[in-house]
This record gives structure tokens, C-alpha cells and sequence, in this order.
């Protein structure tokens, strides 16, 4: 196969050679007839075809130099895109534009080369021939963006972009051009000049609008957001500028106006399955089911990428619902692929609390796992629910079990290791954690446990504190560990210093844990109405935490 292709390309390219070769200047013979050029040209594409691409290049590009054929040059010039040799790259995208002047693809490479090459000077002219194509000028304004985007020197660019841009006032894509090369040079005077530019020639054009609106999200985004929506009360068919201004809707947690606006695009013609998604994932967080169903149901007829996905979200509402068999029946459309695990790991959730956790320890046996991936995962599950029914022993044998399975797995290790803690067994958890973080240095987690279960334990406070400030330092703005730092100072008598740490924690989720060690300082610090508060809140959502309950009941 091989033999055969050099064989067909090399008759090929030697019809070319042939019909561009130069005399020998001897007069007598020309160089086709040179045993040297034939076999120089088979010996290129075979080097082409071994991978010798350096070697390929330069063969080819000697080869457009004897021959004056501009196909070679080309192939020279293409092969230098994989070995990102420069030099050759250079000489031979230039060889190729002057033995083929009015080629479009030869003009755009050569012009792409130079300015990798950081010679805008040698780029320009080029540039100017290319954007004379009426037909052709609009995007060509546009691929200046990408073009230039690695050019360190952004004045510069800035200077050439105005430079090309200059004969074609009334063009709005010319406008952006130099306002996106003027925005990458911290220019907001000329970007904004230039997009009310654009404004002025084509106000309802959406690219400008979303580059604006994106730049003023970054500094506030509420000025983004009355941009889009001011822009939207005059052109309300923007689909892309809608899109962008529910995004942002949603970043800001204002998720009714955002479910308002996806509603708008989901009813419009060239409604994606992914924004009807987006509606049903809004309507979720908004705890409406019935239309999230509707939703979901309704981007199923519209050839979403992963429908998987869509059966365990209906899965899910079904089950909210307390539709057991319903969501069983969503969930068992998952015949294969990345969604079957999760798809039984949820349908064991439901027997468990429509039957019993025997039960669904059950189903999840009979489970074959494909990767080790896959069974440290039904691992983990059955050990949850064992952990969760207070079945501590069990769990910890399970993972006892299937120690020697996954001996370089830090996960594994840790959740082994929590299991050891609830158990008392003190020397065998901090010696998984610590092997767990021998295997992954940054693993946050690890180190925030180990020194969390000093501070519970009230000893070894110093070490503590070393592996809570690792754990910080690697995950700054995790809840968890902020909630180890505050209850560390706790246990050190720093009061304010706790309160600073867990109150930011349970800011940031008030998880029942949390909300009993925030009580407990609030308690020590005299402000017993507020402790008995912050536990009442929690109390009503998690009535059975046991952290939760041995807090309230020891300090009342």
C-alpha cells in the first residue's frame, strides 16, 4: 500500500516537475532527464511518507528551486507546518507566492509565516493585496484577530491593523479589527472610538455587541448586563446576545430572568437541544419539575449530543416527584457508555430509600465493573451507604477487603482512611493518609483530614496547623477546609479567629457540620441566641445529622 502510493504521488509531482523544469544550462539536456532530480524526488516522498518531515521539507524545497514548480514549493511549505522549522518555512512559502502570484493560499500562508515570524513590516503588503478582494475583505478583517493574537508587540500590531484598515471607512468589520487590536493594547479610548464606529454603520450586528458586553462583565457585571439588555429592547431577534445575557444572568445566581430568557431562545426557529436543556437545568434550580420535565422531554426531539444525560436529569425529577418507577424507567434507557455506572449508582439510591440498603447493596453485586475507575466507584458507593446507615463496621470491612486491589490509589486510601477514623483506629488513618498524599502531593483533601483529625482530637495542634495551611494553600476556597482552620483557632482559644474562618465557610455552604462547630464558637463567645439560631435553620434541613444533634444537645 505504501509502494503503491509513493508510486502514484511520485508520477504525479513528476508531471509537474516536468512541465515547470528549468533549462540545464548547458543547453543540450534538460533536467527532467537528470537522474539526480528524479531520484531526489522520489527520496522526498519517501521521507514524507516515514515521517522524516525535516528531511521531506528540505528535499522539496530544493527541489522548487531547481524546478521553478510552484507545487513543490507548496508541499515544501506545508510539510514545515508539522516540524515548525522556520527557516524553511520562510524561504519556501516566499518561493511558492513568486511562482504562483495570484494564489490566495499561498498569499494567506506566506503572510501567516511572517508574522509568527514577527516581521509585520514584510507582512503588510501582502495583507493589502489580500483585503483588495471585495468578495473576501469582511473576513478578512476578521481572521486579522486571529492572526495577530500571538504577536507580542501589540502597539505594533495596532499600528499595522489602523494602517489596512484605513482605506475602508465605511467597512464595520475593518472598525472592529482595530478595536479589538486596540483593546488588546489596553487602548479603550481607540477601541471604544472604533466601536462607535460600528455602531453608527451597522448598529444591529452582534460580534461588536458581545465583545463589549464581555469586556464590561469583567469589570461589572452589572453594566454587561444593561448593555445586552438595552441592546435587546431595540434588536430582539439577537439570538447570540440573548444567549450571552442569560449566561450572565445565571452567573449572577438570577435564575428567573435567565429561565425568561432561554425561554425566549428555546421558541425561536433555530432553537439548540442544548439551550432547552439549559431551561430544564434553570427550572431545577428553581424547583419547578414539571416544566424542567417539559423541557427535557422536549430537547430529546432535538438530537442532543448526550442523551444519557437527559435520561438521568428526568430520572432525577422523577424521583423528586417520588415517581420510583419512573425515574427506574429513565434510568434503565442506559444500556452503556460513561452514563451506566452513574445511571445504577442512582438507581440503587432509590431502592435503598424506597426498600432498604440491603437491597440495593444487592443490585450494586450483580454490577460488573469495566475499568478499575468504574469499580473503585461501586467501591465507594457501597461503603456510603453503609456509612450513611451508621453501619460504620461494614463499610470498613468492605474497604479492608479491597485494600491489597488498590494499593497506588489515593482516593481509595482516603475514604479507607475516614472509615478508620470513625472507627477510632487513629494510627491506621494517618498512615493511608499520609501514603495517600505520598502519592498525590496537591492532594488538599488528604491534608486537611489528617490535620482536622488532630483539632477534633485536640492534640498535636501545631501539625495541625501545618496541614490545614498546605490544604489552603493548594484549595483556598474550599468550605471544608476553612471549616478545619476556623476549629483549629477554636481549639487554640482564638475565638475571633475561628468565627472569621467558619463563618466564610458556611458562607459558602452551610453544611450541618458547619453549622454546628459556627454555633459552638457562637455559644463560647456569649451570643447564645444566635448559636441556637444557626442550629435551628439546620436542624429543619438535616434532622438526623448526628454532629448536628450531639452540639445542640451538649451545650443545652
Amino acid at each position: 500500500m505504501h509502494l503503491l502510493r509513493i508510486f502514484s504521488l511520485f508520477t504525479l509531482l513528476s508531471f509537474g516537475v516536468l512541465a515547470n523544469a528549468k533549462p540545464d544550462p548547458s543547453g543540450s539536456i534538460d533536467n527532467y532527464t537528470n537522474p539526480d532530480l528524479v531520484f531526489k524526488l522520489l527520496l522526498a516522498e519517501i521521507a514524507s511518507q516515514r515521517g522524516e518531515l525535516n528531511l521531506a521539507s528540505e528535499l522539496f524545497l530544493d527541489l522548487a528551486k531547481q524546478t521553478d514548480n510552484a507545487l513543490l514549493a507548496e508541499r515544501a511549505t506545508r510539510l514545515t507546518s508539522y516540524t515548525r522549522n522556520g527557516v524553511i518555512a520562510l524561504e519556501a512559502s516566499k518561493i511558492w507566492n513568486e511562482l504562483n502570484k495570484d494564489s490566495i493560499d499561498a498569499q494567506q500562508v506566506l503572510s501567516e509565516i511572517l508574522i509568527a515570524n514577527n516581521k509585520l513590516n514584510e507582512a503588510k503588503p501582502i495583507l493589502q493585496k489580500l483585503l483588495l478582494k471585495e468578495k473576501t475583505r469582511a473576513g478578512g478583517f476578521l481572521y486579522l484577530n486571529s492572526l495577530f493574537s500571538r504577536v507580542s508587540d501589540k502597539k505594533a500590531v495596532l499600528a499595522l491593523v489602523a494602517d489596512l484598515a484605513q482605506p475602508y471607512p465605511k467597512l464595520a468589520e475593518a472598525h472592529f479589527a482595530v478595536a479589538h487590536a486596540a483593546w488588546l493594547n489596553k487602548d479603550q479610548k481607540t477601541y471604544e472610538k472604533e466601536l462607535a464606529s460600528i455602531n453608527q454603520i451597522k448598529p444591529d450586528w452582534e460580534m461588536p455587541i458581545l465583545f463589549k458586553g464581555q469586556i464590561l462583565a469583567q469589570e461589572n457585571p452589572e453594566r454587561a448586563l444593561a448593555f445586552f439588555s438595552d441592546f435587546l429592547n431595540k434588536y430582539p431577534k439577537s439570538s447570540e446576545v440573548r444567549l450571552e445575557y442569560a449566561k450572565l444572568l445565571t452567573n449572577g445566581r438570577k435564575f428567573n430572568e435567565a429561565k425568561t430568557e432561554f425561554i425566549k431562545l428555546v421558541n425561536t426557529a433555530n432553537s439548540s437541544a442544548e439551550i432547552t436543556v439549559a431551561v430544564g437545568l434553570l427550572s431545577i434550580e428553581l424547583e419547578d419539575y414539571d416544566l424542567a420535565e417539559k423541557y427535557f422531554l422536549q430537547s430529546l426531539k432535538r438530537n442532543p449530543k448526550d442523551k444519557d444525560q437527559i435520561f438521568v436529569y428526568l430520572a432525577k425529577i422523577a424521583d423528586k416527584k417520588n415517581q420510583s418507577e419512573a425515574a427506574i424507567t429513565w434510568l434503565n434507557k442506559i444500556n452503556n457508555g460513561p452514563r451506566f455506572i452513574e445511571s445504577k449508582l442512582i438507581t440503587a439510591e432509590i431502592i435503598a430509600k424506597k426498600e432498604s440498603v440491603d437491597k440495593a447493596l444487592r443490585f450494586l453485586d450483580k454490577l460488573n465493573a469495566n475499568s478499575p475507575d468504574e469499580k473503585l466507584t461501586l467501591i465507594q458507593s457501597k461503603a456510603s451507604f453503609l456509612t450513611r446507615a451508621n453501619r460504620h463496621q461494614e463499610a470498613f470491612q468492605i474497604m479492608q477487603n479491597e485494600a491489597s486491589n488498590f494499593p497506588h490509589s489515593p482516593e481509595f486510601k482516603f475514604d479507607y482512611a475516614l472509615l478508620a477514623d470513625k472507627l477510632n483506629k487513629y494510627d491506621l488513618m494517618e498512615k493511608l493518609l499520609r501514603e495517600a498524599i505520598k502519592i498525590k502531593p496537591d492532594y488538599a483533601v488528604a491534608y486537611n483530614a489528617l490535620g482536622y483529625s488532630y483539632a477534633d482530637r485536640n492534640i498535636n495542634l501545631e501539625d495541625a496547623k501545618k496541614y490545614i495551611e498546605v490544604a489552603l494553600s493548594i484549595s483556598p476556597n474550599n468550605h471544608y477546609i476553612l471549616d478545619s482552620m476556623g476549629w483549629l483557632y477554636y481549639r487554640l482559644g482564638k475565638l475571633d479567629s475561628a468565627l472569621s474562618f467558619i463563618q466564610k465557610a458556611y458562607d459558602v455552604q452551610p453544611d450541618p457540620e458547619i453549622a454546628a462547630h459556627l454555633g459552638e464558637i457562637l455559644w463560647a463567645q456569649g451570643r447564645k441566641k444566635e448559636a441556637n439560631d444557626i442550629w435551628d435553620l439546620s436542624l429543619q434541613s438535616f434532622p438526623d445529622n448526628e454532629i448536628l444533634k450531639e452540639t445542640f444537645k451538649r451545650l443545652h
